[in-house]
């Protein structure tokens, strides 16, 4: 069996901005099930725990919000979330960037520290079986050269497992809230991971995926 990992473009690296604020983002589809409203959560739960922290950290909530998955029967979903954000009291530390076009996003992306993807499996999905996907925004932090806080959905946690982030039980708000102060205690280890997915983006530029499958083709027909 030949394992590959799935190909990245190739992104020029771009250095970690000032250590203060911690810039935390969310970046991807803004609809139900992304568990956004557990990050909010988590990221309020840390703030009533070390209120100092409140003054050294952003989150921005930044992707696609296409009026066929933001609304649904019960309105709008984003409009559900800045109600959220008021009644957390995070008004003042959450900014948006919503629909931003593809060029723009290597820009985005390299202006955070950290990506944190919340992500919950449906219910529905879970029928299926265990999913082994995951994530185009992941994909993304890798080639951006940024590290990744994420649940433990799909296959996630082998995503993060070189170094570039931490992972956490999906639906777990005390367990994403403890991610998110580690991050915000230790700067070295934010560092740590941005390197370690700058290499595994260099690593995965499409080119050389291309290369990696010639080989294991050409292996396979010589073994015939």
């Amino acid at each position: 069996m030949a394992v590959i990992s799935h190909g990245n473009v190739a992104i020029a690296p771009a250095p970690l901005p000032p250590l203060k604020p911690l810039r935390l983002l969310y970046f991807g589809f803004i609809y139900r099930g992304k568990g956004i409203e557990d990050l909010l959560d988590a990221l309020a739960s840390v703030f009533t725990a070390q209120p100092a922290l409140r003054s050294t950290v952003r989150l921005t909530l930044a992707g696609g919000s296409e009026p066929e998955m933001a609304f649904g029967p019960s309105g709008s979903y984003l409009e559900q979330l800045r109600l959220r954000i008021r009644q957390l009291g995070l008004v003042d530390l959450i900014d948006w960037q919503l629909d931003l076009p593809a060029e723009q996003i290597p820009q985005v992306i390299q202006a955070h520290h950290v990506m944190v993807l919340p992500y919950r499996e449906s219910s529905k999905l879970k029928l299926l079986g265990k999913l082994r996907g995951t994530s185009g925004a992941l994909s993304w932090a890798v080639a951006c050269g940024r590290g990744v806080i994420t649940s433990d959905a799909r296959s996630f946690a082998e995503e993060v497992s070189h170094g570039n982030g931490m992972i956490y039980p999906q639906g777990d708000v005390d367990g994403l809230a403890k991610a998110l102060t580690q991050a915000c205690a230790d700067p070295e280890l934010v560092k740590k991971w941005a390197e370690n997915a700058s290499h595994m983006g260099k690593a995965r530029v499409w080119s050389h995926t291309a290369e990696h499958f010639r080989d294991v083709f050409r292996q396979a027909c010589e073994e015939k």
